[in-house]
């Protein structure tokens, strides 16, 4: 039986690797914003759109990690699942260009972007397949 300790680790895990996943869409959107035009995108794109995207999906991150946090982990999946579909959206740039006609740059915040998804995805169901130990649960409050 996993202790108290074993759980905060796993939730530490989760905080990092949330942390991980904000920091690279941070890194891909801001390069997007400032190297528009080098990014293939559609016609309707423009860099306001893809600033406020970032705005709309980084709080999903944010609500899982705190139902995470909560002890209440059933509802943190939906959100962090959701962050990750929205983060895998940024392989649809691959929609516009091969990834050969795209500078290295580019590539490597859109694959490190896309790989802490799949990450994140793995790890949230993971969580969701081990609960935590009656140890480290702790009394939901309906205030």
């Amino acid at each position: 039986m996993k202790g108290p300790l074993q759980d905060s680790r796993r939730l530490r895990f989760l905080g990092w690797l949330v942390a991980t996943n904000v920091l690279s869409t941070v890194l891909h959107y801001v390069d997007n914003v400032l190297s528009f035009p080098e990014y293939p995108e559609p016609a309707w794109a423009t860099p306001l759109l893809v600033d406020a995207f970032w705005f709309l999906m980084t709080p999903f991150a944010a609500a899982g990690y705190g139902f995470f946090a909560r002890g209440r982990p059933c509802l943190g999946g939906a959100p962090l699942l959701a962050f990750s579909a929205m983060s895998l959206l940024s392989l649809g740039h691959c929609l516009y260009a091969p990834m050969c006609s795209v500078s290295p740059r580019i590539n490597a915040f859109i694959l490190f972007e896309a790989g802490c998804a799949i990450v994140l995805v793995a790890s949230v169901f993971t969580l969701l397949a081990r609960p935590a130990s009656r140890h480290d649960r702790r009394p939901k409050s309906f205030t």
